[in-house]
């Protein structure tokens, strides 16, 4: 019978007659899952909500041929094997035609589109309790709001869909910038008032109401609206649940670190390790044996974080001095820091200049446990055996190629590994350390939002409002968290807090969105990225409208962004 339907259906399409019995072709299928028979109770629901959570661990999984466009290009980082490509050379890989560009677009749109259906079906479920109804609308609007924050800070002013799509259309128009900014606020308005607070959340990783209120917060400023930018954040740093993590806690407490530290080892991102700070915590469970981690194992499956390889330098290949000319170790190790590839590399502004004014010493977010900058030689046919790089001679250090500065000397960002933690069933041999060939996984959940960050959105509104004390006091509550020099009030622009957020929120936060929010991605990347910053033009402050979504919109004219 439903092969039957099939060649109906295609027949009917293919000619276009009106012969067709309506009824026949609207039959709901009984052998196949589709949205007309997919959501009949609130587990279907539950079920396609979980489909959203996994869509966000994948779109922010650190992977380099997608989300580290959010990195690449910027002020934080660039791409590591060339000069020129991943946007190394803007001219030439942003263009309505790249791949990345159209990426971005169609991942969100599926997003939106997902929690259109489920609030469209949603009215014909009955539910035990309205509570429960409402919290699964809130988190279906949270998930179409956020995905509206991401286009809308990538593309400007997108095409809004606020119903579910039930067949192709080509009408589409692009709302603007503000208009989609004002329909994200809508729904994250409306998903603040009814999601739970981070303590009554059905599980971890879920939406609450802080996670909403604090993308409300960036919203609101993007609208240039201060005071509900600050009354947003506010709702999150009163929140007598959420506070910033100022004390050693977790996992590795009892070891040689501190609270920054202790904030991306392994279990100690989640409410249940007495972490108050995170807000919204990406879930990863790939690193208990039996329990989906052989599943896991890969770092080119979604439900993987594969920071560690994409983000981290490969330093077991740097080469001792001349003419001895060996590898420093004898191989990746847990103790330096897992198997990096090395995609990504961190700007000099990153890793030296914002940490000067008598900071590089005190702040201890700068030190070797969370920016790791020398290594010992542990390759025991080396004559250098037991000494570090730093030890070797200066004709070393000015010997090294640009290649060399890109991918193997540069500074390790530790957040993104797990230094001396990976888990048992990657190492070749516990008594070494040794990592195997497929290690490169981040083995610790991921930050989406957490309260550091809302204390720096608060201080730009209180900053936009001219009154820079307050927004000091909030930098320092930050600040003193990591033993940094307080910072004084008139010292306050939107540039450091803009270089505070690259101390506290590195590789943590989407950069271009941030930067592109504010019309500054040109200008700072001119000023802070020696590879890109000669080819960015002021154009490149948006991604262009993908060239394949304006072709196929025929009944529409959907406008590229000016300068594409």
């Amino acid at each position: 019978m439903m092969k039957i339907l099939k060649y109906i259906s295609i027949i009917c399409l293919i000619f276009a007659i009106g012969s067709c019995d309506e009824d026949l072709l609207d039959e709901t299928p009984k052998d196949f899952l589709s949205p007309n028979n997919s959501f009949t109770k609130p587990q279907d629901i539950e079920s396609a909500l979980n489909h959203q959570y996994n869509r966000i661990r994948s779109y922010n999984g650190g992977k380099y041929w997608d989300y580290s466009y959010l990195h690449y290009g910027t002020d934080l980082a660039q791409y590591s094997r060339s000069k020129t490509s991943y946007l190394g050379d803007y001219s030439s890989t942003l263009l309505p035609t790249s791949g990345i560009v159209s990426n971005f677009w169609s991942k969100y749109y599926r997003m939106i589109y997902n929690s259109n259906v489920i609030l469209s079906r949603i009215e014909d479920i009955d539910y035990p309790s309205q509570e429960e109804k409402d919290i699964h609308i809130g988190e279906a609007k949270f998930f179409r709001g956020y995905a509206y924050r991401c286009l809308v800070h990538l593309y400007g002013g997108v095409p809004l869909v606020d119903t579910e799509t039930t067949s192709p259309r080509r009408d589409f128009v692009r709302a603007t910038k503000e208009a989609t900014l004002e329909f994200a606020i809508n729904d994250l308005e409306a998903a603040a008032a009814v999601l739970p607070g981070v303590e009554e959340v059905s599980a971890e990783g879920k939406a609450s109401n802080a996670a909403a209120n604090h993308l409300l917060a960036e919203l609101y400023l993007a609208l240039g609206d201060p005071d509900k930018a600050i009354a947003a954040a506010t709702a999150v740093i009163d929140d007598p649940n959420i506070e910033l993590m100022t004390t050693r806690f977790g996992s590795r407490m009892n070891e040689d670190g501190d609270p920054y530290w202790d904030l991306h080892q392994v279990n100690n991102q989640n409410r249940s390790s007495g972490n108050k700070e995170g807000i919204f915590v990406i879930q990863v469970d790939n690193s208990t044996a039996g329990g989906g981690a052989e599943d896991n194992y890969n770092y080119n499956n979604s439900n993987a974080l594969s920071f560690e390889r994409n983000y981290g330098p490969i330093y077991w290949q740097i080469k001792t001095p001349e003419p001895e000319s060996v590898n420093i170790q004898f191989g990746p190790s847990t103790q330096e820091g897992g198997r990096p590839v090395a995609f990504v590399t961190p700007t000099g502004h990153l890793t030296q200049t914002i940490w000067g004014n008598g900071n590089w010493d005190v702040d201890q977010r700068n030190n070797e446990r969370n920016i790791k900058r020398d290594w010992v030689v542990n390759n025991p046919s080396s004559s250098w055996y037991g000494k570090k790089i730093s030890d070797f001679p200066q004709s070393w250090w000015d010997g090294l190629s640009e290649q060399d500065t890109m991918m193997y000397v540069t500074p390790y960002i530790t957040k993104v590994t797990t230094v001396n933690d990976h888990p048992s069933f990657i190492l070749l041999n516990e008594q070494t350390g040794e990592v195997n060939s497929l290690a490169g996984i981040t083995y610790h959940d991921w930050y989406l939002m957490r309260v550091a960050e809302t204390y720096l959105l608060r201080a730009e509104a209180y900053l936009m409002k001219g009154e820079n004390q307050l927004a000091a006091n909030d930098i320092n509550q930050v600040r003193e968290r990591s033993n940094a020099i307080p910072v004084e009030a008139g010292d306050v622009d939107i540039d450091y807090i803009l270089d505070e957020r690259l101390r506290e929120l590195n590789y943590e936060e989407p950069r271009r969105m941030t930067l592109s929010r504010l019309g500054l991605l040109v200008e700072r990347t001119r000023k802070y990225n020696p590879y890109s910053g000669p080819t960015i033009q002021d154009h490149n402050n948006l991604f262009p409208i993908p060239y394949g979504e304006i072709e196929r919109n025929t009944l529409e004219v959907l406008e590229q962004n000016p300068g594409y």
